[in-house]
């Protein structure tokens, strides 16, 4: 699971250099749950062009993209 957190985490890169990916989730076989963060904050938008981008993920699994959530922000400052 480390080499495809490193492959996700360049993939989000080379989409924007200031996304990062906080967590790696496997819930289910055929499932992959990512949480994303940016200094600018994570909306709908932003997870729907993350899902875009890892079009390769998408043909082996179900992507599931979204925020940690502002407690998670504010906690890291």
């Amino acid at each position: 699971m480390a080499d495809l957190e490193e492959n996700i985490q360049q993939q989000l890169a080379e989409l924007d250099a200031e996304l990062d990916l906080v967590a790696l989730e496997q819930p289910a076989t055929e499932t992959l749950r990512l949480y994303i963060d940016h200094p600018e904050g994570v909306d709908l938008a932003l997870c729907e062009r993350v899902t875009r981008h890892l079009s390769r993920l998408r043909a082996e699994y179900a992507l599931e993209v979204s925020s940690p959530g502002p407690k998670y922000r504010k906690e890291q400052s």
